[in-house]
């Protein structure tokens, strides 16, 4: 089942465009980020014993928890769900957008720009409001755990 929020992460972080493998699964980021999605080797780890991070049904998984937690902090601090401008800072830039009260408008102009990017990437997949249900839905075939 397409999911508009995987589709707009893997398409901006990797330029990954189908869910099937392939090349962007095997991309390793500038700071040592893995998988399709470009998440940090540690924060991996905090979520997952698993090594198969180039299996985007394994990383869409490790993915979802790490933005319902993520989500879960944005919605304890601010007493709203986050649009999906916000999503993709608290994905990408999480300690920057955090350290900045999660005021859009004191985001550097950098992360803001690619930020709403995504937003757009979203929207055209057809994405509405990101909501920790639409994050810890059914999990993925693949065990990480």
């Amino acid at each position: 089942m397409a999911s508009p929020l995987r589709d707009a992460l893997a398409m901006i972080e990797t330029g990954a465009t189908s869910p099937v493998p392939g090349d962007p699964d095997h991309v390793i980021g500038g700071s040592g980020e893995i998988s399709r999605f470009q998440i940090m080797p540690g924060v991996w780890k905090a979520y997952t014993r698993s090594r198969n991070h180039t299996n985007p049904e394994v990383a869409w998984t490790v993915t979802r928890r790490i933005l319902a937690d993520r989500v879960r902090s944005f919605e304890k601090a601010t007493g709203r769900i986050p649009e999906p401008v916000e999503v993709y800072l608290l994905w990408n830039k999480p300690g920057h957008f955090e350290g900045v009260g999660y005021r859009l408008e004191k985001v550097s102009k950098t992360y803001r720009d690619r930020a709403e990017r995504f937003q757009n990437l979203y929207q055209n997949f057809g994405g509405g409001p990101v909501t920790r249900p639409a994050l810890t839905g059914p999990s993925a075939t693949s065990s990480t755990r």
